[in-house]
């Protein structure tokens, strides 16, 4: 689990459940079923009215990939290990690592240095992997808009929600016992849309946007290593060009 995100999430709504309790007025005051109706319904209806199934059918596989750690090394321990495939290939040839390429559990490395292995060409093995980060690019960046919308949209939600709840108040001045109620709503579904869009869809989509940026960075590193080796150049090579692409780490 990505302990920064699970922290992140545990401390916001459990602030929030805090200073519920040391308010006194207990979290029965804090629930209102109309705007529950206008934030969670209105957020969920919009979202699935800009979105095709196919994307919102993928939004709990992003929740699941911000909430558990990045399945990609740090780049120091990347460049380590592409150094020593690069290494092993030039010594021993390409059918050496297959064994060991089971047991990656990063699937764009494995299906990258896979495509060593089947001896194919290096401009196709470029074109090939240039295609599959374009499309994992688009993927990855119509949930973080997804989450970005959602977002949004509880915000919009909480505010229509506050002006429901005005004019009903002001639509009933004359009786008191309407006056709370509509409050309520009022208050309430702009706490919830504020929740929902910085509690929730502002961290998850925040924690994808980043790891998607070091994903890509990992993933243009990789590509760029295959193709080099498949091009049968040296691991001098492959070592200088990791180490003008890698952070100086006095940076």
């Amino acid at each position: 689990m990505d302990k920064t995100t699970a922290g992140g999430l545990a401390g916001v709504w459990g602030l929030v459940a805090l200073a519920i309790i040391l308010g006194g007025a207990g979290f029965g005051a804090y629930v209102d079923i109309p705007s529950v109706i206008i934030v969670f319904g209105g957020t969920a209806a919009v979202t699935m009215g800009q979105y095709e199934g196919a994307d919102l059918g993928r939004l709990g596989k992003a929740l699941g990939v911000a909430m558990n750690e990045s399945v990609v090394e740090p780049l120091d321990q990347l460049a380590e290990k592409l150094t020593m495939y690069a290494t092993e290939i030039k010594k021993n040839g390409a059918m050496s690592i297959e064994v060991k390429l089971q047991e990656e559990t990063n699937l764009f490395f494995k299906e990258a240095f896979n495509l060593i292995v089947d001896n194919t060409k290096p401009e196709l093995i470029e074109d090939l992997l240039d295609t599959k980060m374009e499309q994992m690019e688009n993927r990855h960046k119509t949930m973080i808009a997804m989450l970005g919308s959602m977002g949004g949209s509880a915000g919009a939600m909480g505010m229509i929600g506050t002006l429901v709840g005005l004019v009903a108040m002001l639509a009933n001045l004359s009786d008191p016992s309407s006056v709370g109620p509509a409050m309520a709503v009022a208050l309430l579904t702009t706490m919830y849309g504020a929740l929902i869009g910085t509690g929730f869809a502002g961290i998850f989509e925040n924690k994808l946007s980043e790891k998607h940026s070091k994903e890509m960075i990992a993933y243009q590193i990789i590509a760029k290593v295959v193709f080099m080796i498949s091009s049968e150049k040296s691991v001098g090579d492959v070592k200088s060009v990791l180490r003008a692409i890698l952070p100086d780490q006095e940076e």
